[in-house]
This record gives C-alpha cells, sequence and structure tokens, in this order.
C-alpha cells in the first residue's frame, strides 16, 4: 500500500517531525528513524514515483524545457516530504539554470543533501 500525502502529515505529526522547518535530508533521517517498517515500505512506494518524475525532470531540463522539469519537479514535490532532497537538489539547479543563484541556495538549503550542500558552498 503506498502512503497518501494526508496520512503521512499525520504520521509527521505523530512523530512530532516539524517539516516545514527541517531540511528534506533531516525529515527523510527522522521518518527512517520513527517510523515503522510497515510506515516505511509505504512511504518508499510514493518514494519510487517521486524519483520517476525527478528523472523526467533532469531530461527537460537536459532538453532546455525549463518550465516543463519545474512542473515536473512541484508536481514530485506535492506527493509528499519523504524523499524531497533529489527534489530540492534538482530544483537548485534548476534556478542555477535560470541565473537566480539567491533561489538556487534557497532550495539547496531545503534539501540539505550532500551534494545540495556542495554545490551551495561552490556558489556562495
Amino acid at each position: 500500500m503506498c502512503m497518501t500525502p494526508k496520512q503521512e502529515r499525520e504520521l509527521l505529526e505523530r512523530y512530532g517531525i516539524d517539516a516545514e522547518r527541517l531540511s528534506a535530508e533531516q525529515v527523510t533521517c527522522m521518518l527512517r528513524e520513527r517510523a515503522t517498517r510497515e510506515e516505511l515500505e509505504a512511504l518508499k512506494k510514493r518514494y519510487m514515483r517521486k524519483m520517476e518524475y525527478c528523472a523526467q525532470a533532469e531530461q527537460a531540463m537536459a532538453q532546455g524545457n525549463l518550465r516543463r522539469a519545474e512542473e515536473l519537479l512541484e508536481y514530485a514535490l506535492s506527493l509528499g516530504v519523504y524523499g524531497n532532497e533529489a527534489v530540492y537538489n534538482l530544483l537548485g539547479d534548476l534556478w542555477m539554470k535560470r541565473g537566480d543563484r539567491e533561489k538556487a541556495s534557497s532550495y539547496y538549503r531545503k534539501s540539505g543533501s550532500i551534494e545540495s550542500l556542495k554545490k551551495l558552498r561552490s556558489i556562495s
């Protein structure tokens, strides 16, 4: 069974995880530590769908179709918060391609992944 975004929000609330305040990496790590095996399996199923959208967005960016890439990434975000490090990292890349370093930095920080933090250091 795949967890719905509403069920994920309830899970975050139950475990006291503030996804707005934390980086995506922190949220994912906390869910891995606190969620039951069944909850994690349900989250991972939706994560796999999210990664399909990320792959499509990367392809769209490589083809120069930034608008399509942004649409795909925004949809991926709407699927929930578990595993959003990759989505925010790609949004940072997208905004770098658009020349907006400030917005890119914001997305890299929100990602919190090692890859994103390296990119953040290189543009700071």
